[in-house]
């Protein structure tokens, strides 16, 4: 981009940010459609969003008529299984949908019947996955569900799927959260749902404070991570560069996600004369954060080495991304799993991480660099249902140090990346998964069940 595009989306930045400041001017912007409202967002940040978009090579064309054509046929399910509907953000491109997709994957591999239900709460997300459309069955057919939506919108989420075509159906929810306590606020949803899911012992504690209810522990399944060839010339990326990894979206905060403390390590790291390093701050709906975004301009000014890409990709175009990188950085405040960090792990990139929530559950100091931490409080307004807690602050200087350490010795990077692989391939196996999952769905066929609202009932028994 030439010097006066950039100024003048400097400039789109600063007007975006005070018309932010103007609750009046809120308020009016919330009272819109939303049609409306995203085409005034698109509209305003136009330049923004041209600022920070990847490069589109011929190569990306390329993948789009190849992702176009027919999808494969599905995996035939063996009946004798016990089938499960998924009910989620189907077609969603963020973590909790990823999240949804990643089940359901594991389970259609080891042939269990499994049916889709897409739900579209209008949520300020991309929504372009159709990854798994041959498996959608808004008929939610299963005698048991599972449903990937956090408590703040389960009930919208049930009434956008019929609650009276749930009534009978056993509901286990599978909840994502970050702190040690889950918010006042969720509670009542447990009066929702049936049994809980999670994937982490870290979220499985917080659940296990506050509700009796059954709660199951799956680990997060990785299964094949399909790439679309991507080279780093597609990407703009330095083909001769140590390029370092942060991944993350601005509508799961940034101050848990906390780039600036990966932005401060790396120039902590590497002073501005060593040319041989990059950080790519890849990012997602960072245009609907204009205040935020500004920080990460502001943090990176005067440092080339430091490139802002907010855009949202292809699934296989990340992928792409993640194998490109040399390193991934997560100096997050907290996890309830950490995505990123075992994808990157799971194809041999070494990884720096805070040592504290979620990611603990697939890594430890012989598999990443794992970084020190001091206890904080959150902050207020820095995290919903984060008033009274704590979160992990990383050690800037102790990451630079492994920042340093990766870039400088090839010998010891490899070690560390084939030692995650390794962990990673033990720790989240979609066949161990899928099994877990099969033998829960076994035991509730072979008894009687109650339902969320206390009524008993035996559909779950004789229906496959």
């Amino acid at each position: 981009m030439n010097s006066t595009d950039s100024r003048q989306s400097s400039a789109q930045v600063r007007l975006l940010t005070w018309l932010r400041s103007q609750d009046w001017l809120r308020s009016a912007y919330r009272a819109l459609p939303r049609s409306v409202r995203e085409g005034a967002l698109q509209l305003l940040t136009r330049r923004l969003r041209a600022r920070t978009r990847f490069p589109r090579t011929a190569a990306w064309q390329a993948w789009q008529t190849r992702a176009a054509a027919p999808a494969a046929r599905a995996v035939v399910a063996d009946p004798s299984l016990p089938g499960v509907n998924i009910l989620g953000y189907i077609h969603g491109q963020f973590g909790l949908a990823e999240a949804a997709r990643g089940y359901a994957r594991a389970l259609i591999d080891n042939r269990v019947p499994v049916a889709l239900r897409d739900i579209n709460l209008d949520l300020p997300h991309a929504w372009d996955d159709h990854a798994l459309d041959a498996y959608i069955d808004n008929d939610v057919p299963h005698p048991v569900s599972i449903i990937f939506v956090n408590p703040d919108f389960l009930d919208r989420a049930l009434q956008d799927i019929g609650k009276a075509r749930l009534k009978g159906h056993y509901l286990i929810a599978c909840w994502f959260w970050e702190l040690e306590t889950l918010p006042d606020a969720w509670l009542p949803a447990l009066e929702l749902v049936d049994e809980i899911m999670v994937a982490t012992a870290f979220v499985e504690q917080a659940v296990r404070r506050v509700t009796d209810k059954p709660v199951l522990r799956v680990p997060m399944p990785l299964g094949t991570m399909e790439d679309s060839g991507l080279q780093r010339a597609d990407f703009g990326l330095p083909e001769q560069a140590f390029v370092f990894l942060v991944t993350f979206d601005f509508s799961s905060r940034m101050e848990r996600k906390n780039p600036a403390a990966a932005i401060r390590a790396f120039r902590d790291a590497f002073p501005l004369e060593r040319r041989d390093v990059r950080l790519l701050i890849k990012s997602s709906n960072g245009y609907r954060f204009p205040h935020w975004i500004k920080q990460i301009f502001d943090l990176a000014e005067g440092d080339d080495r430091i490139i802002l890409r907010d855009d949202v990709i292809d699934r296989e175009h990340l992928n792409a991304l993640q194998r490109c990188c040399d390193a991934y950085v997560s100096l997050h405040r907290a996890e309830g799993f950490g995505m990123g960090l075992a994808e990157c792990m799971a194809i041999g990139k070494p990884v720096v991480a805070t040592a504290w929530s979620g990611n603990m559950e697939f890594m430890d100091a012989e598999s990443a660099a794992l970084v020190d931490f001091t206890f904080v409080p959150v902050g207020e307004g820095e995290y919903p249902g984060g008033e009274g807690q704590r979160w992990a602050d990383a050690d800037v200087a102790e990451a630079a140090s492994w920042m340093r350490r990766l870039a400088d010795s090839p010998a010891s990077r490899v070690a560390l990346g084939m030692a995650g692989l390794e962990h990673v391939k033990s720790k989240l196996s979609a066949p161990v998964a899928a099994a877990r999952i099969i033998d829960r769905l076994k035991d509730l066929r072979a008894r009687p069940v109650s339902d969320a609202a206390g009524q008993q009932h035996n559909e779950v028994r004789g229906l496959q």
